[in-house]
């Protein structure tokens, strides 16, 4: 679906969803931009889940999974491997939720991503959140 010029993709979101006949049982996933609470209950209104990213844009939902006990939370997997010169790790840790500022967010992600440069050694070490309507 073409943007235009003097709109965003925000706007296209549910109008480009609603050509497609069937969503119950599919899984959007999307960047911080789609992680509207409109587009959240337009997915679970036609039976679909979604999985979108938590940044900035999202300040309460941000500020309540940075808050969750991430410390006590298990780690549930950890990826190593070296792309472009780089050794990276992502740690992944899933917290179960009910109480988020976010329609149908029954689950909170963790992913810590570090990445040294195996040249210089230098290091630098994200963490990028998510929330999902999946149970455990």
């Amino acid at each position: 679906m073409d943007v235009g010029e003097k709109a965003n993709e925000i706007t296209c979101f549910q109008p480009l969803l609603n050509t497609v006949t069937e969503l119950a049982g599919v899984v959007s996933t999307s960047d911080a931009m789609h992680t509207q609470r409109e587009h959240a209950d337009h997915l679970l209104g036609r039976g679909a889940h979604y999985i979108v990213i938590v940044k900035g844009n999202q300040k309460k939902l941000c500020k309540q999974i940075k808050s969750l006990p991430w410390k006590e939370i298990p780690l549930q997997g950890c990826t190593k491997g070296v792309v472009h010169g780089c050794t990276e790790i992502r740690r992944v840790k899933v917290a179960t939720v009910n109480n988020l500022s976010f329609p149908g967010a029954r689950q909170a992600v963790q992913i810590k991503h570090r990445r040294t440069d195996r040249k210089t050694g230098k290091s630098t070490i994200s963490t990028v959140y998510a929330v999902t309507s999946f149970t455990a």
